[in-house]
C-alpha cells in the first residue's frame, strides 16, 4: 500500500472508504427492497401485464400494416411494392404470434382472428392491384411512345396533316395523374374514329392500317388508356375499404387494450399499497445516506479546489489566453495542474504550427506556383458553379482564353527564367484591368482562362481590346532585357448548345476563337458566334 505523504491523498482514502460505507448500505437495503418488488410484480405481469404489452404490440404491429398498405398505393414500381410486401410479411409474423398467446385470454379472440383474416386479404388485393396498375402503367407509356414515333416520322415525311390528327387524337388522353384521369369523360372506340375515318380516303391503306393499330387495335393506345383508367377506380375502392378497415382495427384493439388496462390497474393499486409502507423504509435510508453524503461534502472542499485550479488552466488553453496562472503546493493535484498547464502550452503552439500550414497547403492548391493566381482546378470548379447559376438564372456570363503569342520564340531566344517574368509580368497587367468578381487562373503553359460572370458580350469584348492594347503598348523589362510582347485572345457568350450541362463545351468554344485569332495574325480578339468568327483587332 503506498504512502499517504499528503493530506489530499489520505483525503482521498478517506472519501473512498465513505463511499464504500455508503455504497454498501444503499446497496443491502435497495436489494431488499427490490427482492419483494419482484415477487409483486411478477403476480401482476402473470395476470395482465403481459397481456396488456401483447395487445398494444398487436395494435401497433396492425397499424404499421395499414400504414404500409396504405404507402402501397404510392409505389412507383414493383421493387417499392416488393418492399412493401417483404415488409408487411415481417409485420404478419408478429402478428400471428401474438395472436396465439392472446388466443385464450381475451374475450373477443374470434373477432381479432376475423380482423387478421380480412387485413391479410386486403393486403394481397392492394398488391395485386398495385402491381396490375404498374402493369398497366407501363403499357400506356409504351404505347404512348409508339404514337410519339409516329407523329415524329410524319413530320419528318411532310404529312402534316396526319400528324395533326394524332395531336387531335391525343388530346383526348390525359395525362397519368390518376385525379385528373379519373375526372375526364373516358375516350372510346367511336370518338376516336372520328378523327380516323376522315383520313381514310386521303391516305395510303398502309397509313390507315398504321393508324388503326396505333388507337383501335388490342393492345393499343385508347384499349390500355381504358383497362389503366378501370385499375385506378378499383384501387380508389381498395383505398376506402383500406380506410374503413383501418377504423375497425383500431375500434376493436382499442376495445381490448382497455378491458386489459382495467384489469392491470387493479392489480396494480394492490402493489401500489405495498410500495407505500416501503417508501417509509427508504425515507429513512435516505436520510442517512443525506447525513453521510454532507460529511463527504466537506472532505470534498480541499479536493474541488485543486480540481478547479486545473480546470482554470485548462479554460485558459482553451480561450487560448497566455496570461500565467500561479500553481502552488506539493500535492498530487498540484503536480498534475503544473503537467496540463505545460501541455496545453504546447498543443496550443503545435495548433498555430498546423493552421498557417493549412493555410500555405489551401492557397496552393487553388493558385498557381509561378504567376500567384489562380490554377486550372480553381477555375474548372468555378466555372462549373457559373454555368450553373446561368442554367438557373439564364444570367449570362463571359469566358476568354488568353494565350501569349510567339511565347517559344522568347523562351528560346532569352532563356525560360526570363519567360517566367514575361509570364509574371503579363497576369500582373491583366490582373489590375479586372473587376472583382473576374476570375483569371493559369490553365497551363502560356495559356490563361478569364470568367466574367453577369457579363455581356460587348462589355467583355472592351475589356479584352483594352487588356491586349495594354500588353500590345509596352514592352516587358526583365534582366536588362526590352522584351516586346502580344497576346490573342478568344472570346464566347455562354451558348445554347445541345447539351446544356456540358460547361466544357464552353471551353471549347473560347479555344476555338483563340485558335482562329491565331490563324488570323495573333494580337487580336476572336468573339465566337457561331460560324464565321468575328475577329476585332485595334491598332
Amino acid at each position: 500500500m503506498p504512502r499517504l505523504r499528503h493530506r489530499l491523498s489520505l483525503r482521498v482514502v478517506t472519501l473512498t472508504i465513505m463511499l464504500a460505507i455508503m455504497t454498501a448500505i444503499v446497496g443491502v437495503s435497495g436489494i431488499l427492497s427490490l427482492k419483494e418488488f419482484q415477487e409483486d410484480y411478477g403476480k401482476v405481469k402473470d395476470n395482465n401485464f403481459e397481456m396488456l404489452l401483447n395487445m398494444t404490440m398487436l395494435k401497433v404491429q396492425s397499424n404499421e400494416v395499414l400504414t404500409a398498405t396504405t404507402d402501397m398505393f404510392l409505389a412507383e414500381n414493383e421493387s417499392d411494392l416488393r418492399r412493401f410486401n417483404l415488409y408487411i410479411k415481417d409485420r404478419a409474423a408478429w402478428i400471428d404470434q401474438l395472436s396465439e398467446e392472446l388466443a385464450n385470454r381475451v374475450d373477443n379472440a374470434q373477432e381479432l382472428f376475423l380482423l387478421k383474416s380480412r387485413l391479410y386479404e386486403q393486403v394481397k388485393d392492394i398488391s395485386d392491384g398495385m402491381f396490375k396498375k404498374i402493369a398497366l402503367s407501363e403499357a400506356l407509356l409504351i404505347e404512348y411512345k409508339k404514337v410519339e414515333t409516329y407523329k415524329r416520322l410524319q413530320m419528318k415525311g411532310g404529312n402534316s396533316e396526319i400528324a395533326l390528327m394524332a395531336d387531335n387524337v391525343m388530346s383526348l388522353f390525359n395525362s397519368m395523374d390518376q385525379k385528373s384521369l379519373l375526372s375526364q369523360e373516358k375516350p372510346t372506340i367511336e370518338k376516336v374514329k372520328q378523327f380516323i375515318l376522315p383520313l381514310k380516303n386521303t391516305i395510303s391503306e398502309q397509313e390507315y392500317n398504321q393508324l388503326s393499330t396505333l388507337f383501335l387495335d388490342t393492345p393499343s393506345l385508347t384499349s390500355t388508356y381504358q383497362r389503366y383508367l378501370v385499375q385506378l377506380e378499383v384501387l380508389n375502392v381498395l383505398k376506402s375499404e383500406n380506410a374503413q378497415l383501418s377504423q375497425l382495427v383500431t375500434s376493436v384493439t382499442g376495445e381490448a387494450i382497455l378491458a386489459a388496462q382495467k384489469s392491470f390497474l387493479n392489480n396494480l393499486n394492490k402493489v401500489e399499497e405495498k410500495i407505500t409502507v416501503r417508501k417509509s423504509h427508504l425515507y429513512l435510508l435516505l436520510f442517512a445516506s443525506f447525513i453521510i453524503t454532507l460529511m463527504l461534502v466537506l472532505l470534498q472542499i480541499g479536493f474541488l479546489r485543486r480540481v478547479h485550479l486545473i480546470r482554470k488552466i485548462i479554460d485558459a488553453g482553451d480561450a487560448k489566453n497566455q496570461f500565467q496562472i500561479p500553481v502552488s503546493g506539493r500535492d498530487e493535484i498540484s503536480e498534475m495542474a503544473k503537467s496540463v498547464k505545460k501541455y496545453i502550452q504546447e498543443i496550443l503552439e503545435k495548433e498555430q504550427q498546423v493552421t498557417e500550414t493549412n493555410k500555405k497547403l489551401e492557397h496552393l492548391a487553388m493558385h498557381d506556383g509561378l504567376t500567384n493566381i489562380y490554377n486550372r482546378r480553381y477555375f474548372d470548379a468555378n466555372l462549373e458553379q457559373e454555368h450553373l447559376r446561368y442554367l438557373r438564372y439564364k444570367e449570362p456570363y463571359c469566358l476568354a482564353m488568353l494565350d501569349l503569342d510567339l511565347f517559344k520564340s522568347i523562351n528560346d531566344t532569352y532563356g525560360h527564367d526570363i519567360g517566367d517574368k514575361v509570364l509574371i509580368d503579363f497576369t500582373s497587367r491583366v490582373s489590375k484591368q479586372l473587376r472583382e468578381t473576374d476570375l483569371f487562373a493559369r490553365l497551363g503553359g502560356e495559356e490563361f482562362g478569364l470568367l466574367m460572370p453577369r457579363t455581356s458580350e460587348s462589355s467583355a469584348l472592351i475589356l479584352m481590346e483594352r487588356i491586349r492594347g495594354h500588353i500590345n503598348s509596352m514592352p516587358c523589362i526583365a534582366d536588362d532585357f526590352h522584351i516586346d510582347f502580344s497576346v490573342s485572345i478568344g472570346l464566347v457568350e455562354v451558348q445554347n448548345i445541345d447539351d446544356m450541362h456540358d460547361v466544357l463545351k464552353q471551353l471549347t468554344l473560347a479555344d476555338k476563337a483563340l485558335y482562329d485569332a491565331k490563324k488570323t495574325g495573333r494580337n487580336r480578339v476572336c468573339v465566337y458566334q457561331g460560324e464565321p468568327l468575328i475577329t476585332h483587332q485595334i491598332a
